[in-house]
């Protein structure tokens, strides 16, 4: 089980004004960080962090507060606090999780967010549904230019983020992800992979026409790039929530 999963559940179990229901799939993400500072507020922390660090009075009350079942388990596995996207290398993860459930308006009309995803890879797209106007490009140059990161040229073209960065080995955490398919290319963020390691998940866009994360056979992919002078993670975490297979891309 990870830390995060056990985070969500212990935060579950404690009623904290203002904050809703976690959905425990060991994901960190911003709802998870949010909700941590809410309890951080509730114990009179001033400056709530969204960290929970081994010894922290955080810690300390989130283990006291927390039904007993859990809690012998958690204070074997929270010497390393739960990691946010942040601490694994790739800030812009929370950012791209906020997207998520942005999709398609069917017809002539436009979802206007995907509109703005086709104006940060410079997509002369009038339109968010049509064959000629995939936006999965167009939706990670949208998410790394909030971080201050310049796209390729033709960003919207999926295969030319193989040029953006640095190139990786293997994928890690925040990594872009770049495959060919019949008539193009997709581009994806990584999110984490299946316990043998033969399955990775990825957050992406124009995923079954929306933003979503969906779960793709390794073996697929053709490139892994990362921002230049960014310091990676080292590794690709177990993913810990559900999603469905790999579907229509264009």
């Amino acid at each position: 089980m990870s830390d995060t999963l056990i985070v969500q559940r212990l935060l579950n179990q404690i009623d904290i004004p203002g904050a809703h229901q976690l959905v425990t799939d060991g994901s960190p993400g911003v709802r998870t960080i949010f909700k941590i500072q809410a309890f951080q507020r509730s114990i009179g922390i001033p400056r709530p962090d969204g960290l929970i660090l081994p010894r922290s009075k955080t810690m300390t009350e989130l283990m006291c507060r927390a039904d007993a079942e859990n809690s012998v388990h958690a204070q074997l596995v929270l010497t390393n606090p739960a990691p946010t996207s942040a601490d694994l290398g790739a800030p812009w993860i929370a950012t791209a999780e906020r997207e998520i459930g942005q999709k398609e308006v069917v017809g002539s009309k436009a979802n206007p967010r995907i509109m703005e995803y086709h104006k940060a890879s410079k997509h002369w797209a009038k339109d968010d549904s049509g064959k000629l106007d995939a936006w999965c490009g167009s939706f990670v140059a949208w998410v790394m230019s909030q971080h201050g990161y310049a796209p390729p040229r033709d960003a919207y073209r999926a295969l030319e983020w193989a040029k953006f960065g640095t190139s990786l080995k293997a994928p890690v955490y925040g990594a872009i992800c770049v495959k060919s398919r019949s008539g193009g290319g997709h581009v994806a963020f990584a999110v984490g992979q299946s316990r043998d390691g033969k399955d990775y998940y990825v957050l992406g866009g124009n995923q079954n026409d929306e933003v979503n994360i969906k779960k793709y056979p390794a073996t697929v992919w053709d490139a892994f790039v990362f921002p230049t002078g960014v310091v990676a993670g080292t590794s690709l975490p177990v993913y810990q929530g559900t999603a469905e297979n790999a579907g229509r891309e264009s």
